[in-house]
Protein backbone atom coordinates (compact mmCIF):
# COMPACT_ATOMS: atom_id res chain seq x y z
CA UNK A 1 0.00 0.00 0.00
CA UNK A 2 2.90 2.44 0.59
CA UNK A 3 4.43 2.07 -2.75
CA UNK A 4 0.98 2.83 -3.98
CA UNK A 5 0.37 5.71 -1.85
CA UNK A 6 4.01 6.88 -3.28
CA UNK A 7 3.13 6.82 -6.57
CA UNK A 8 -0.17 8.53 -6.28
CA UNK A 9 2.10 11.25 -4.40
CA UNK A 10 4.89 11.50 -6.90
CA UNK A 11 1.79 11.54 -9.78
CA UNK A 12 0.22 14.60 -7.94
CA UNK A 13 2.81 16.34 -7.66
CA UNK A 14 3.88 16.02 -11.43
CA UNK A 15 0.34 17.19 -12.36
CA UNK A 16 1.10 19.86 -9.85
CA UNK A 17 4.60 21.13 -11.79
CA UNK A 18 2.81 20.83 -15.07
CA UNK A 19 -0.25 22.87 -14.08
CA UNK A 20 1.78 25.73 -13.50
CA UNK A 21 3.87 25.66 -16.66
CA UNK A 22 0.68 25.69 -18.35
CA UNK A 23 -0.79 28.20 -16.04
CA UNK A 24 2.52 29.94 -16.93
CA UNK A 25 1.62 30.05 -20.77
CA UNK A 26 -2.09 30.71 -20.60
CA UNK A 27 -0.97 33.56 -18.76
CA UNK A 28 1.51 35.01 -20.68
CA UNK A 29 -0.87 34.12 -24.15
CA UNK A 30 -3.40 36.23 -22.72
CA UNK A 31 -1.67 38.81 -21.80
CA UNK A 32 -0.20 38.62 -26.04
CA UNK A 33 -3.08 38.36 -27.10
CA UNK A 34 -4.92 41.35 -24.64
CA UNK A 35 -1.67 43.90 -25.87
CA UNK A 36 -1.82 43.01 -29.97
CA UNK A 37 -5.84 43.79 -29.32
CA UNK A 38 -4.97 46.91 -28.03
CA UNK A 39 -2.42 47.42 -30.30
CA UNK A 40 -4.30 47.24 -33.49
CA UNK A 41 -7.22 48.15 -32.52
CA UNK A 42 -5.93 51.65 -31.34
CA UNK A 43 -2.84 52.10 -32.81
CA UNK A 44 -3.30 50.73 -36.22
CA UNK A 45 -7.15 51.24 -36.11
CA UNK A 46 -7.57 48.02 -37.92
CA UNK A 47 -9.04 45.54 -34.81
CA UNK A 48 -8.22 41.59 -34.94
CA UNK A 49 -11.54 40.62 -34.45
CA UNK A 50 -10.41 37.15 -32.67
CA UNK A 51 -8.19 38.45 -29.51
CA UNK A 52 -11.19 39.26 -27.29
CA UNK A 53 -13.00 36.29 -27.33
CA UNK A 54 -9.45 33.95 -27.56
CA UNK A 55 -8.70 36.05 -24.22
CA UNK A 56 -11.95 35.41 -22.37
CA UNK A 57 -11.36 31.50 -23.20
CA UNK A 58 -8.01 31.81 -21.83
CA UNK A 59 -8.85 33.48 -18.88
CA UNK A 60 -11.61 30.57 -18.23
CA UNK A 61 -8.97 28.52 -18.79
CA UNK A 62 -6.76 30.08 -16.05
CA UNK A 63 -9.62 30.48 -13.53
CA UNK A 64 -9.84 27.10 -13.69
CA UNK A 65 -7.05 25.73 -13.50
CA UNK A 66 -5.53 27.82 -11.23
CA UNK A 67 -8.04 26.74 -9.28
CA UNK A 68 -6.75 23.60 -8.77
CA UNK A 69 -3.46 24.48 -7.89
CA UNK A 70 -5.01 26.95 -5.21
CA UNK A 71 -6.53 23.87 -3.73
CA UNK A 72 -4.02 21.91 -3.37
CA UNK A 73 -1.46 24.27 -2.10
CA UNK A 74 -4.20 25.56 0.29
CA UNK A 75 -4.02 28.84 -1.54
CA UNK A 76 -8.03 29.93 -1.56
CA UNK A 77 -9.52 32.56 0.49
CA UNK A 78 -11.37 30.97 3.91
CA UNK A 79 -12.74 31.49 6.63
CA UNK A 80 -10.14 29.49 9.41
CA UNK A 81 -11.61 31.83 12.42
CA UNK A 82 -12.51 28.07 14.05
CA UNK A 83 -10.19 25.97 12.70
CA UNK A 84 -7.02 27.58 13.86
CA UNK A 85 -8.72 27.42 17.74
CA UNK A 86 -9.34 23.42 16.78
CA UNK A 87 -6.10 20.84 17.07
CA UNK A 88 -5.39 17.21 17.29
CA UNK A 89 -8.47 14.97 15.86
CA UNK A 90 -10.85 17.48 15.94
CA UNK A 91 -9.39 19.60 13.36
CA UNK A 92 -8.10 16.42 10.89
CA UNK A 93 -12.20 15.20 11.85
CA UNK A 94 -13.50 18.57 10.35
CA UNK A 95 -10.64 18.84 7.80
CA UNK A 96 -11.91 15.54 6.35
CA UNK A 97 -15.39 16.53 6.37
CA UNK A 98 -14.91 20.07 4.45
CA UNK A 99 -12.41 17.85 1.75
CA UNK A 100 -15.43 15.52 1.68
CA UNK A 101 -18.32 18.40 0.68
CA UNK A 102 -15.63 20.08 -1.35
CA UNK A 103 -15.22 16.76 -3.17
CA UNK A 104 -18.85 16.52 -3.53
CA UNK A 105 -19.71 19.47 -4.58
CA UNK A 106 -16.75 19.18 -7.23
CA UNK A 107 -18.40 16.00 -8.56
CA UNK A 108 -21.64 17.38 -8.78
CA UNK A 109 -20.17 20.41 -11.19
CA UNK A 110 -18.02 18.23 -13.31
CA UNK A 111 -20.80 15.74 -14.20
CA UNK A 112 -23.01 18.66 -15.18
CA UNK A 113 -20.13 20.52 -16.71
CA UNK A 114 -19.49 17.41 -18.77
CA UNK A 115 -23.23 17.19 -19.62
CA UNK A 116 -23.67 20.56 -20.47
CA UNK A 117 -20.54 20.02 -22.91
CA UNK A 118 -22.04 17.17 -24.87
CA UNK A 119 -25.87 19.38 -25.29
CA UNK A 120 -23.63 22.25 -26.73
CA UNK A 121 -21.63 20.10 -29.15
CA UNK A 122 -22.30 21.73 -32.38
CA UNK A 123 -22.04 25.35 -31.39
CA UNK A 124 -18.91 27.20 -32.74
CA UNK A 125 -17.62 30.48 -31.19
CA UNK A 126 -18.61 33.85 -33.24
CA UNK A 127 -15.34 34.52 -33.87
CA UNK A 128 -12.70 32.25 -33.85
CA UNK A 129 -15.17 29.58 -35.15
CA UNK A 130 -13.67 26.87 -32.86
CA UNK A 131 -16.14 24.40 -30.81
CA UNK A 132 -17.60 26.01 -28.05
CA UNK A 133 -17.03 22.85 -26.50
CA UNK A 134 -13.23 23.74 -25.98
CA UNK A 135 -14.27 27.00 -23.73
CA UNK A 136 -17.15 25.07 -21.67
CA UNK A 137 -15.25 22.08 -21.03
CA UNK A 138 -12.43 24.01 -18.72
CA UNK A 139 -14.84 24.06 -15.88
CA UNK A 140 -15.47 20.09 -15.45
CA UNK A 141 -11.95 19.57 -16.27
CA UNK A 142 -10.93 21.93 -13.27
CA UNK A 143 -14.00 20.65 -11.07
CA UNK A 144 -11.98 16.95 -12.18
CA UNK A 145 -8.47 18.07 -11.36
CA UNK A 146 -10.06 19.13 -7.47
CA UNK A 147 -12.02 16.77 -6.89
CA UNK A 148 -8.61 14.14 -7.57
CA UNK A 149 -6.65 16.51 -5.21
CA UNK A 150 -9.77 16.48 -2.46
CA UNK A 151 -9.81 12.43 -2.78
CA UNK A 152 -6.31 12.46 -2.54
CA UNK A 153 -6.35 14.60 0.69
CA UNK A 154 -8.50 12.51 2.33
CA UNK A 155 -7.49 8.92 1.60
CA UNK A 156 -3.78 10.00 1.50
CA UNK A 157 -2.89 12.62 3.13
CA UNK A 158 -5.81 12.53 5.85
CA UNK A 159 -3.31 11.18 8.64
CA UNK A 160 -1.79 14.64 9.50
CA UNK A 161 -3.78 17.80 10.66
CA UNK A 162 -3.62 20.71 8.18
CA UNK A 163 -0.97 22.72 10.18
CA UNK A 164 1.85 19.77 9.76
CA UNK A 165 1.02 19.96 5.79
CA UNK A 166 0.76 23.97 5.62
CA UNK A 167 -3.03 23.65 4.18
CA UNK A 168 -5.91 25.97 5.06
CA UNK A 169 -9.32 24.91 4.40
Amino acid sequence: MSGIREGILKVEQSLQNLMKWVLFLVTGTMTLVVLLGVFFRYVLKAPLPWSEELARYLMVWGASLGAFVAFREGSHVGVTMIMDRLHGQTAIVLTRAAQFIVALFMATVMIEGFVLVSKIRGQTSAAMEIPMGWAYIAIPVGCLLILMEALIMIFFKGDQSPEKRGESL
